[in-house]
């Protein structure tokens, strides 16, 4: 939030009529927008990368006690 409100602030210039704010505003929710964007795309896809393990045997493996 602070480097969005920081891009904001350095697209206006100190600027404080309304189409200047509206423009760092714009700028800062367009930057956020591709983060959501990059973000998403990397969590849809990491999770296919990951090896394909039976989570139902893993869960009983984990459970199962050993005498000793």
């Amino acid at each position: 939030m602070a480097s969005l409100a920081t891009l904001a602030a350095h697209q206006t210039g100190g600027a404080v009529d309304p189409s200047a704010l509206k423009s760092g505003y714009a700028l800062s929710i367009s930057v956020s927008a591709g983060l959501f964007v990059v973000a998403a795309a990397v969590a849809l896809a990491l999770p296919s990368r990951l090896p394909a393990a039976s989570s139902a045997a893993t869960a009983e493996e984990r459970l199962e006690v050993r005498p000793g």
